[in-house]
Protein backbone atom coordinates (compact mmCIF):
# COMPACT_ATOMS: atom_id res chain seq x y z
CA UNK A 1 0.00 0.00 0.00
CA UNK A 2 0.55 3.77 0.03
CA UNK A 3 3.55 3.02 -3.01
CA UNK A 4 6.09 2.09 -0.11
CA UNK A 5 8.76 0.04 -1.64
CA UNK A 6 6.75 -1.15 -4.54
CA UNK A 7 9.98 -2.03 -6.32
CA UNK A 8 10.70 -4.94 -4.93
CA UNK A 9 8.67 -8.07 -3.85
CA UNK A 10 9.33 -11.15 -3.16
CA UNK A 11 7.35 -14.28 -4.44
CA UNK A 12 7.41 -17.87 -3.86
CA UNK A 13 7.12 -20.20 -6.95
CA UNK A 14 6.85 -24.45 -6.24
CA UNK A 15 5.58 -27.18 -8.46
CA UNK A 16 5.38 -27.25 -12.36
CA UNK A 17 8.73 -27.53 -13.40
CA UNK A 18 9.98 -24.80 -11.14
CA UNK A 19 12.93 -26.35 -9.58
CA UNK A 20 13.26 -25.91 -6.00
CA UNK A 21 16.30 -24.28 -3.58
CA UNK A 22 16.64 -20.94 -6.05
CA UNK A 23 16.83 -17.22 -5.06
CA UNK A 24 16.96 -14.83 -7.76
CA UNK A 25 18.11 -11.21 -7.33
CA UNK A 26 18.69 -9.34 -4.67
CA UNK A 27 17.32 -6.49 -3.12
CA UNK A 28 19.29 -3.60 -1.92
CA UNK A 29 20.77 -2.75 2.07
CA UNK A 30 16.83 -1.86 2.85
CA UNK A 31 14.78 -3.52 0.61
CA UNK A 32 12.89 -0.84 -1.29
CA UNK A 33 14.68 -1.63 -4.56
CA UNK A 34 16.45 -3.69 -6.80
CA UNK A 35 20.38 -4.88 -6.68
CA UNK A 36 20.48 -7.54 -9.04
CA UNK A 37 19.03 -9.21 -11.37
CA UNK A 38 15.49 -7.28 -11.87
CA UNK A 39 12.84 -9.82 -12.61
CA UNK A 40 9.13 -7.97 -13.57
CA UNK A 41 5.59 -9.43 -12.83
CA UNK A 42 5.12 -10.33 -16.65
CA UNK A 43 8.50 -12.23 -16.24
CA UNK A 44 7.09 -14.37 -13.64
CA UNK A 45 3.44 -14.75 -15.97
CA UNK A 46 5.97 -15.48 -19.03
CA UNK A 47 7.42 -18.27 -16.70
CA UNK A 48 4.43 -19.51 -15.58
CA UNK A 49 2.81 -19.73 -18.80
CA UNK A 50 6.37 -21.63 -20.43
CA UNK A 51 5.66 -24.33 -17.63
CA UNK A 52 2.21 -24.92 -18.22
CA UNK A 53 2.84 -25.17 -22.25
CA UNK A 54 0.74 -22.31 -22.95
CA UNK A 55 2.93 -20.52 -26.31
CA UNK A 56 4.05 -17.27 -25.48
CA UNK A 57 3.22 -15.62 -28.34
CA UNK A 58 -0.29 -16.26 -27.71
CA UNK A 59 -2.38 -12.89 -28.28
CA UNK A 60 -5.82 -12.33 -27.68
CA UNK A 61 -7.68 -9.29 -29.36
CA UNK A 62 -8.56 -5.94 -27.34
CA UNK A 63 -12.13 -4.49 -27.41
CA UNK A 64 -11.07 -2.80 -30.65
CA UNK A 65 -9.84 -6.37 -32.09
CA UNK A 66 -5.96 -5.26 -31.43
CA UNK A 67 -3.65 -7.68 -30.68
CA UNK A 68 -2.30 -7.64 -27.18
CA UNK A 69 0.29 -10.37 -25.99
CA UNK A 70 -0.56 -12.47 -23.43
CA UNK A 71 2.69 -12.04 -21.34
CA UNK A 72 3.68 -8.27 -22.29
CA UNK A 73 7.61 -7.82 -22.56
CA UNK A 74 7.77 -10.12 -20.13
CA UNK A 75 10.72 -13.07 -20.54
CA UNK A 76 10.96 -16.53 -18.91
CA UNK A 77 13.18 -16.90 -15.51
CA UNK A 78 15.46 -19.71 -17.25
CA UNK A 79 17.26 -20.00 -13.71
CA UNK A 80 14.20 -21.53 -12.35
CA UNK A 81 13.95 -23.83 -14.79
Amino acid sequence: GRDHWSDCFSVLLAGGGIQGGRVIGASEKWGGGVRDRLVTPLDLLATIYHTLGVPLDTHYEDASGRPVSIVGGGHVIQELL
